[in-house]
């Protein structure tokens, strides 16, 4: 390097590394609202955060919980900072005017601890979730299992979106495993990671405490996180969240009405005095445009009319109405849906609905098919 340069590079660093200084604290002040002090939002929900501590004792369901142990301790507050900081928990309050209510009077009727409300919480934020593992609904159903316990999943409807029937289920489902596994804490693990997994790493570590359970990284956390959520949403005031009764969402006003068969959901929403997305968004479960053959509750808007005048053309008729009669068909030999479609005058989809084949449409000999035939003038 030459002499020249070398005065050049004496001359111009420092310039540089002042430069670069001044534009790094721009940048500082720029990225907490203009002043390097340190009062920024960050700064404020870190201080306020730092003067909150997870009380001496804490339980689940009456179970403590061993915070004298240095690794529980530190799990439970990981899991007490990061539910305090995260602004989901705004949302988990206000929802839970909407759910919780239902929740306690089933929890009280079946005589189960209260604190299992904030499972469905700490599962789905109290919101109608599809995980990558198809577990679904508030309680996170998996297919299996919401099946096990009673709840229909077909083409047509899938109630684990059924908040009062799969809410049923899952205290049914959550009574079992403690009867089972004779622990609370147990019993929330092995809703989270499943029963025969739990089963397997019981037996293989030689434990039944959850505490000393190596476990995936899921399940190790989800009763920390319960109990968390618990302490967060029963003392929300005193952790700084300014929530009055009128921010609380509340369980939609509705009245129920029994149907047994509907070929046009779009159509009998405008006959009863109210629209397809108001249905739906009352019947998340109704996963299709028909409700198939059977004994169904669905919630209408409380203050829906029928219209006075209604068009013939929107009418929906149901199993129920006049001029509708049903026949039982017996499968023969060779028999196929599209021979009997065409033989009654149906289709191929209504056979399906009618009979709840949810997709299998291999007959057998013997077998009895219902066929509904009507006068009436369907929508399709």
């Amino acid at each position: 390097m030459s002499q020249t340069s070398k005065r050049l590079l004496v001359l111009v660093l420092p310039l540089a590394m002042a430069v670069a200084a001044g534009v790094g604290l721009l940048s500082r002040e720029f990225a907490f609202g203009g002043s390097a002090s340190g009062n920024s939002s960050e700064t404020s929900i870190v201080s306020r955060l730092s003067g909150y501590r997870i009380p001496d004792s804490l339980n689940f369901c009456g179970e403590a919980m061993p915070l004298a142990k240095e690794d529980v301790r530190e799990r439970m507050e990981q899991a007490f900072y990061t539910e305090l900081s995260d602004a989901q928990i705004i949302l988990d309050l206000k929802r839970s005017g909407e759910y919780f209510p239902y929740i306690e009077q089933k929890l009280r009727e079946m005589n189960l601890p209260g604190d299992l409300k904030y499972l469905a919480v700490a599962e789905s934020a109290l919101r109608n979730l599809v995980s990558y593992r198809d577990a679904a609904g508030i309680w996170q159903f998996t297919p299996e299992t919401a099946r096990r316990y009673g709840l229909k999943i077909n083409y047509y409807v899938d109630e684990r979106f059924n908040f009062t029937k799969s809410t049923d289920a899952a205290l049914r489902c959550l009574s079992d495993l403690h009867s089972m596994l004779g622990s609370w804490t147990l019993a929330a693990a092995a809703y989270n990671m499943g029963t025969n997994g739990i089963k397997r790493t019981v037996n293989y570590q030689m434990t039944d405490d959850y505490y000393k359970l190596f476990l995936n990284d899921e399940t190790s956390r989800f009763v920390f996180r319960i109990v968390a959520l618990k302490q967060i949403m029963s003392h929300y005031k005193s952790y700084g969240f300014d929530l009055q009764e009128k921010d609380f969402y509340k369980p939609a006003d509705v009245r129920t009405v029994t149907v047994k068969y509907l070929q046009n959901l779009a159509a009998w929403a405008r006959q009863q005095g109210t629209d397809l997305k108001e249905v739906k968004y009352l019947n998340p479960w109704l996963i299709s445009d028909a409700v198939p053959l059977g004994t169904w509750s669905v919630d209408l808007p409380a203050v829906c009319k029928p219209p006075i005048f209604a068009s013939p053309a929107l009418l929906a008729v149901d199993s129920s109405s006049s001029a509708t009669s049903r026949l039982a068909y017996v499968v023969k030999r060779g028999d196929s849906l599209t021979k009997i479609a065409e033989t009654y005058g149906v289709s191929i989809r209504d056979l399906i609905q009618w009979n709840s084949l949810e997709g299998d449409t291999y007959l057998r000999a013997g077998q009895k098919l219902i066929i509904i035939q009507t006068d009436a003038n369907f929508v399709r």
